[in-house]
């Protein structure tokens, strides 16, 4: 049976686990104070709150959130959280950006809608230029444009053949001014 110190810590996981939209896990141990700190504020700034947690405890709330899909492997070793709430590639690029400058901390994994990812796969997200919108607004370009072009195609000879009849019926108006 859990004390009540850790029931408390595994309904706040579970909550911010539930908020998230994404959760990187990485390995801080052994990073200073300062460096800590840097690395809070630079994930403050894009809305993103780190939290050390046992995995024990990041399991069950994991659990408790029906992540079922979530591999229980990612659990293990000295965890740091980040938990992401609004652009999971923003904070993806954070982390990415700061265990690339590091040479302690290590990235381990990541969960993103209630999947596991590897740590490549978060570099991979990191890597993506722009955030979430723009990610997705080049999207919707890449099915856009082929879709506009084919619209196109389509409507053209009815297009043409429209500007036939109205070429006739002003040359046939002008006929009949003329008489």
């Amino acid at each position: 049976m859990p004390t009540e110190a850790k029931a408390q810590k595994i309904e706040e996981l579970a909550e911010k686990l539930n908020r998230a939209s994404i959760a990187i896990l990485m390995q801080t141990q052994g990073l200073s104070v300062k460096d800590m700190n840097d690395l809070r504020k630079k994930l403050r700034d894009v809305n993103v709150e780190l939290s050390v947690a046992k995995n024990t405890l990041l399991r069950i709330a994991a659990e408790r959130n029906n992540m079922t899909e979530v591999d229980k492997n990612i659990f293990n070793g000295q965890t740091t959280v980040a938990f992401g709430y609004d652009d999971e590639v923003a904070a993806a690029k954070a982390v990415v950006d700061f265990v690339s400058g590091s040479k302690i901390a290590v990235l381990k994994s990541g969960i993103l809608s209630g999947r596991s990812l590897s740590a490549e796969q978060v570099e991979g997200i990191g890597k993506l230029k722009g955030g979430k919108n723009q990610t997705k607004a080049e999207v919707v370009g890449t099915v856009q444009g082929p879709l506009s072009n084919f619209y196109g195609l389509i409507s053209a000879p009815l297009r043409d053949l429209a500007y036939v009849f109205q070429a006739r019926a002003d040359q046939l108006q002008k006929g009949e001014a003329a008489q």
